[in-house]
Protein backbone atom coordinates (compact mmCIF):
# COMPACT_ATOMS: atom_id res chain seq x y z
CA UNK A 1 0.00 0.00 0.00
CA UNK A 2 1.15 3.49 -0.64
CA UNK A 3 0.38 6.66 1.58
CA UNK A 4 -1.46 9.68 0.07
CA UNK A 5 1.64 11.63 -0.20
CA UNK A 6 1.92 9.64 -3.36
CA UNK A 7 -1.50 9.84 -4.50
CA UNK A 8 -1.83 13.83 -3.79
CA UNK A 9 -0.37 14.59 -7.32
CA UNK A 10 -2.55 12.72 -9.00
CA UNK A 11 -6.05 14.70 -6.70
CA UNK A 12 -4.43 18.15 -6.10
CA UNK A 13 -4.18 19.32 -9.66
CA UNK A 14 -7.39 18.50 -11.60
CA UNK A 15 -10.27 20.91 -9.99
CA UNK A 16 -12.46 18.36 -11.13
CA UNK A 17 -11.34 15.55 -9.05
CA UNK A 18 -13.07 14.23 -6.75
CA UNK A 19 -12.37 15.06 -2.91
CA UNK A 20 -10.81 12.32 -1.07
CA UNK A 21 -14.12 11.85 1.03
CA UNK A 22 -15.85 11.08 -2.11
CA UNK A 23 -12.83 8.79 -3.36
CA UNK A 24 -12.77 7.20 0.31
CA UNK A 25 -17.09 6.39 0.24
CA UNK A 26 -16.77 4.95 -3.01
CA UNK A 27 -13.89 2.81 -1.80
CA UNK A 28 -15.85 2.07 1.26
CA UNK A 29 -16.95 -1.69 1.02
CA UNK A 30 -18.73 -2.34 4.09
CA UNK A 31 -21.25 -1.34 6.07
CA UNK A 32 -18.89 -0.35 9.58
CA UNK A 33 -16.15 1.50 6.61
CA UNK A 34 -19.03 3.11 4.95
CA UNK A 35 -20.30 4.77 8.31
CA UNK A 36 -17.29 5.90 9.64
CA UNK A 37 -15.68 7.27 6.57
CA UNK A 38 -19.55 9.17 6.01
CA UNK A 39 -19.09 10.43 9.35
CA UNK A 40 -15.80 11.91 9.06
CA UNK A 41 -16.74 13.56 5.65
CA UNK A 42 -19.96 15.10 7.39
CA UNK A 43 -17.60 16.65 10.29
CA UNK A 44 -15.64 18.10 7.45
CA UNK A 45 -12.54 19.42 9.20
CA UNK A 46 -10.70 16.16 10.59
CA UNK A 47 -10.35 14.78 7.41
CA UNK A 48 -8.97 17.67 5.34
CA UNK A 49 -5.88 18.02 8.09
CA UNK A 50 -2.70 16.22 5.75
CA UNK A 51 -1.55 14.88 9.51
CA UNK A 52 -5.29 13.02 9.57
CA UNK A 53 -4.82 11.92 5.35
CA UNK A 54 -1.42 10.54 6.32
CA UNK A 55 -2.52 8.49 9.08
CA UNK A 56 -5.53 6.93 7.71
CA UNK A 57 -5.45 7.12 4.13
CA UNK A 58 -3.75 4.29 1.58
CA UNK A 59 -3.70 3.11 -1.96
CA UNK A 60 -5.29 -0.58 -1.99
CA UNK A 61 -3.42 -3.35 -3.93
CA UNK A 62 -6.32 -2.61 -6.56
CA UNK A 63 -4.90 1.05 -6.62
CA UNK A 64 -7.82 2.56 -4.82
CA UNK A 65 -8.11 4.71 -1.84
CA UNK A 66 -8.55 3.44 1.32
CA UNK A 67 -8.77 3.56 5.14
CA UNK A 68 -6.55 2.41 7.46
CA UNK A 69 -8.25 2.42 10.46
CA UNK A 70 -5.49 0.56 13.04
CA UNK A 71 -3.25 3.39 12.12
CA UNK A 72 -4.85 5.99 12.65
CA UNK A 73 -5.63 4.27 16.07
CA UNK A 74 -2.25 3.92 17.02
CA UNK A 75 -1.34 7.23 16.37
CA UNK A 76 -4.40 8.81 17.60
CA UNK A 77 -2.76 10.69 20.85
CA UNK A 78 -0.09 11.76 18.59
CA UNK A 79 -2.05 13.45 16.19
CA UNK A 80 -2.99 16.57 18.26
CA UNK A 81 -6.25 16.26 18.58
CA UNK A 82 -8.23 18.25 21.54
CA UNK A 83 -10.42 16.07 23.17
CA UNK A 84 -13.49 16.49 22.06
CA UNK A 85 -11.63 15.64 18.86
CA UNK A 86 -10.64 12.56 20.40
CA UNK A 87 -13.45 11.80 21.73
CA UNK A 88 -15.28 11.63 18.34
CA UNK A 89 -12.69 10.05 16.95
CA UNK A 90 -12.62 7.34 19.24
CA UNK A 91 -16.22 6.46 18.25
CA UNK A 92 -15.51 7.00 14.71
CA UNK A 93 -12.47 4.22 15.27
CA UNK A 94 -15.37 2.06 16.98
CA UNK A 95 -18.03 2.11 14.14
CA UNK A 96 -15.01 1.37 11.52
CA UNK A 97 -13.70 -1.62 13.80
CA UNK A 98 -12.92 -3.54 16.72
CA UNK A 99 -11.80 -0.48 18.56
CA UNK A 100 -12.70 -0.39 21.99
CA UNK A 101 -14.58 3.00 23.46
CA UNK A 102 -16.69 3.60 26.42
CA UNK A 103 -20.09 4.88 25.06
CA UNK A 104 -19.81 8.00 27.87
CA UNK A 105 -17.49 8.98 25.44
CA UNK A 106 -20.22 10.89 23.58
CA UNK A 107 -20.63 13.14 27.05
CA UNK A 108 -17.90 15.10 25.84
CA UNK A 109 -18.98 15.84 22.39
CA UNK A 110 -20.94 19.32 20.77
CA UNK A 111 -24.57 19.32 19.50
CA UNK A 112 -22.75 18.81 16.34
CA UNK A 113 -20.26 16.07 16.87
CA UNK A 114 -22.78 13.73 18.60
CA UNK A 115 -25.50 14.03 15.95
CA UNK A 116 -22.53 13.19 13.41
CA UNK A 117 -22.05 9.73 15.54
CA UNK A 118 -25.92 8.96 16.03
CA UNK A 119 -26.52 9.90 11.90
CA UNK A 120 -23.63 7.05 11.49
CA UNK A 121 -25.10 4.45 14.09
CA UNK A 122 -28.39 5.04 12.81
CA UNK A 123 -26.52 4.51 9.03
CA UNK A 124 -24.48 1.04 10.63
CA UNK A 125 -27.89 -0.66 11.93
CA UNK A 126 -29.36 -0.65 8.33
CA UNK A 127 -32.34 1.36 10.38
CA UNK A 128 -34.19 3.95 6.96
CA UNK A 129 -36.93 4.92 9.53
CA UNK A 130 -34.98 6.83 11.96
CA UNK A 131 -33.56 10.10 12.07
CA UNK A 132 -31.65 12.44 13.66
CA UNK A 133 -31.73 16.12 14.07
CA UNK A 134 -32.77 19.05 16.21
CA UNK A 135 -36.04 19.41 17.96
CA UNK A 136 -38.22 22.58 17.17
Amino acid sequence: MTTITELAADTATDDDAPTIGALLLAAATNPRDQAAVRALVDEGEILIRDHVRMALVVKTEQGRMGCDWERLSKRLYTLGFDDQERAFLDLVLSIAGPHPTSLTRVLELDDRHLAIILRAMVQLSGCDTLAVGTRT
